[in-house]
């Protein structure tokens, strides 16, 4: 199965047509969709025909408590539960299916993009939402540095005003919010498949200069899901250079399969 996290930068700003276009290109099984601004104008009409467009039977959208930052999650397969993570600023789905390993439930998140101490306990409300499940994938933008990435300290002088912010405290970089979802037992693909230094933004329409090569998005999965780690790998192409400020994030597992 094909897993895919996307932040498509305000609904599609740089070009939905581009978005739709890279998802149909990797197919994946379950996508989650960061920023899904305008998805849910007209009684979800945007996502309905995103979904349409990129072969998805069945959709989610979690309304952003700020703004129209809004978390999306399409699935080719049928869910047995699907529902929407609350209080956060962004937002989350969680969904919940049936496979030939037992139960998945599958979170998909955008953490705010404010502060590491605004993100902590937003970390607790979805680690909560998959509370009692062996399987599990957790995947979005996370806002987030990951401490195994090898960051250059000497990187924090070339910080503006808000990635100083939202990076550091008192001049120094700050892994929290990773370090956080790992400790509740998740483990980084990305870390897992040795290609953790793939930086996930910007790309090359990046609009504000607030990231500079940097792995914003991920997936995590469970421990029992380790054996099934297949491909992990950053979509990086013309196209995805150009149809939001973040790269696609893709994860294959090899062996499960999730049932009608």
């Amino acid at each position: 199965m094909k897993f895919m996290t996307y932040n498509i930068l305000n609904g599609g700003k740089a070009g939905l047509d581009r978005v739709v276009e890279v998802v149909r290109k990797e197919s994946p099984d379950y996508l989650t969709i960061n920023e899904a601004n305008t998805f849910a104008d007209k009684n979800n009409k945007g996502l309905k025909e995103f979904a349409r467009r990129c072969g998805f039977k069945y959709f989610e959208l979690a309304l952003s408590g700020e703004k129209e930052y809004h978390v999306a999650a399409l699935s080719k397969k049928k869910w047995q539960r699907v529902r929407r993570v609350t209080p956060l600023m962004r937002g989350c789905v969680a969904a919940e299916f049936e496979t030939t390993i037992g139960k998945l439930s599958i979170a998909s998140f955008h953490l705010t993009p404010y502060t590491e101490d605004l993100r902590l306990p937003e970390i607790d409300v979805i680690v909560s939402s998959q509370k009692g499940f062996e399987n599990k994938i957790l995947m979005g933008d996370a806002n987030s540095l990951s401490p195994y990435d090898d960051y250059d300290s000497r990187k924090v002088k070339t910080f503006n005003e808000v990635q100083l912010k939202k990076f550091t405290r008192n001049g120094q970089l700050r892994f929290d919010a990773i370090k956080k979802i790992m400790s509740h037992g998740y483990l980084d693909s990305a870390l897992e498949m040795k290609r953790n230094r793939d930086y996930t933004a910007p790309t090359s329409i990046n609009e504000d200069s607030v990231h500079s090569d940097m792995r914003l998005d991920y997936i995590f999965v469970s421990e029992p899901l380790r054996p099934f780690l297949y491909t992990y790998y950053v979509v990086k192409n013309s196209l995805t250079q150009i149809a939001s400020d973040h790269y696609p994030v893709v994860l294959e597992l090899q062996g499960l399969e999730i049932l009608d």
